[in-house]
């Protein structure tokens, strides 16, 4: 009885089991036909018109997918609204069959090259300077965002807004810039309203004045001309002390006197010399009186001209004496009255920047006594990179902003450079020439420094935002429709905090991307993927 129970029970469990899967085993297929249908579509939703049928029948979509515009506006399905020959384009990567080197990599060794404006650093068929042709001008649309032009005066810049000028774009180059077709391509967005969602803003090419600087670090110390460290002539005792730290002085002011033994021996040497002088000069003048009376002989007198000159000479070398100990000559009296103290005197008019003795003190000639500093005139020490001392010279403009300062600076000129690298830090010595005329500097304080290597009163500058990196040249999207843009190499030269100077590739007045130029970017990279055509 239990076995045939048991029998009739084994279906209904098994039918309540498949029950109980059903759920899942629907989500799995409703998983699996999404799976089918995304394959099969793209994962691109059904227009309206395909699911419910509205419109004319057989009416086709004004709408190219592939590229994301009106299918009657599309530059890269129809080149020829570009102005391009339908019959020599490779819709692949959006370039002239005829010199697409990704499909025909012979032509880089068949001339392509050729095509390369070497006086300005871009290719000959996209050098609007060359071939102002070629150049877009335009009117930019109101747009509050927009960067305004500044004057580009470096003297009223804070240093940060002048780094170095760009690298070289060779350096760092993946690809030969003179064979790279990227500036052939154009960038194509659905209508203009679509830039605004993008986030993309545009720009001018503007003439304003730009500087390239070099940005080094910097010490202020004293002119070395202009300064002095004064020590005692002798060893001795400091008598007294005329000036305090900080005071002012003139040339030839006597700052201390110092007292000392050697002194008062050059002083005895000296009166002596003068009494033998003087009894020689008259043992001369009573023997020539006697000479010519003919009382004497000529040998006499001779004997006494001998003796006198003999006094004169130890005179004077007992007055050298005392000069060496600072007593100058005109203090020395007829009657043997001269200042029995050596004298520590000025040598130029300055500030006494250090003072480093007190009456009563012992002192020696090893010893610095004083320091004086003309402080109206300050040196700006420069440690500039190897790498960039050979676009130094000498005449150039420094602007040097101290550490401390805020908003001051102080403009000179590059008056010295080292012949010689410095063996640890691997830098050149650099000084220029400041004026200081208010005292505000202070010795051995640090700062920045600026070295203007050149300065253009009228260079072309775009928005830095509007400067793009590609690999192998720096590139930026100059509008030729209202919604697109053609792909121009340039050439970078200086920048500041707004603008970068444009040394070869666009002209003033034309209309660029600036802001969201990133997105452009984008769009012409992938052109570089796609067939196996990847950047090596």
């Amino acid at each position: 009885m239990n076995s045939q129970h048991q029998k009739h029970l084994q279906p209904l469990s098994n039918a309540r089991s498949v029950v109980a899967a059903l759920p899942t085993l629907l989500v799995l297929g409703g998983i699996a036909a999404i799976g089918y249908w995304g394959h099969h579509t793209g994962w691109r939703a059904p227009k309206f018109s395909e699911l419910f049928g509205s419109g004319p029948a057989g009416e086709k979509e004004d709408w190219c997918a592939l590229h994301n515009v009106p299918e009657s506006l599309c530059i890269a399905c129809h080149p020829e609204l570009s102005g391009a020959n339908p019959a020599d384009w490779c819709k692949e990567h959006g370039v002239p069959e005829s010199k697409d080197a990704a499909c025909h990599p012979e032509l880089l060794t068949t001339g392509l090259a050729q095509d390369w404006c070497a006086e300005h650093g871009v290719p000959e068929s996209a050098c609007p300077t060359c071939h102002p042709e070629i150049a877009r001008k335009g009117e930019l649309p109101a747009d509050p965002d927009r960067a305004t032009v500044s004057s580009g005066a470096h003297e009223n810049e804070r240093k940060e807004d002048h780094p170095a000028g760009a690298p070289d774009p060779a350096a760092g180059a993946i690809r030969d810039p003179r064979t790279c077709q990227k500036h052939a391509l154009k960038v194509q967005f659905a209508s203009v309203a679509s830039l605004a969602k993008c986030g993309v803003h545009l720009g001018q090419v503007v003439e304003r004045p730009m500087s390239d600087s070099i940005l080094v670090n910097a010490e202020l110390d004293y002119d070395r001309t202009r300064f002095a460290k004064l020590a005692p002539r002798v060893a001795g005792t400091a008598r007294s002390v005329g000036r305090a730290l900080g005071e002012s002085v003139r040339a030839g002011d006597v700052l201390a006197l110092i007292d000392s033994p050697e002194i008062v021996r050059a002083r005895a040497e000296w009166l002596e010399a003068q009494n033998a002088e003087a009894l020689g000069a008259r043992a001369l003048e009573r023997a020539q009186r006697s000479s010519e009376a003919g009382f004497r002989t000529e040998g006499e007198r001779l004997a006494a001209e001998a003796d006198a000159r003999e006094a004169q000479i130890r005179l004077h070398n007992a007055s050298e004496a005392l000069v060496s100990l600072g007593i100058e000559q005109p203090t020395l009296g007829a009657q043997g009255g001269l200042t029995d103290a050596s004298p520590v005197r000025a040598p130029l008019a300055g500030i006494v920047v250090s003072c480093a003795v007190v009456t009563g003190e012992s002192v020696d000639p090893a010893r610095t006594l004083f320091e004086i500093a003309d402080t109206t005139h300050m040196w700006v020490t420069m440690d500039v990179p190897q790498s960039d001392a050979h676009r130094v010279s000498l005449g150039e403009e420094v602007i040097f902003r101290p550490d401390d300062a805020r908003d001051e600076v102080v403009v000179g000129r590059v008056a010295w450079m080292s012949t010689a690298v410095d063996e640890m830090t691997r830098t050149v010595k650099v000084r220029a020439d400041v004026g200081n005329p208010t005292g505000a500097l202070r010795a051995h304080s640090f700062g920045r420094a600026q070295i203007v290597v050149r300065a253009s009163p009228q260079a072309v500058a775009v928005p830095t935002d509007a400067v793009q990196w590609e690999g192998c040249c720096f590139v930026v999207f100059v509008r030729v429709g209202e919604a697109i843009f053609q792909t121009r190499k340039v050439r970078v030269g200086a920048k500041d905090s707004d603008y970068t100077e444009v040394l070869g590739g666009l002209v003033p007045g034309e209309i660029v991307v600036t802001t969201g130029s990133h997105v452009l970017k984008s769009e012409i990279l992938k052109s570089s993927l796609g067939a196996g055509c990847t950047d090596e």
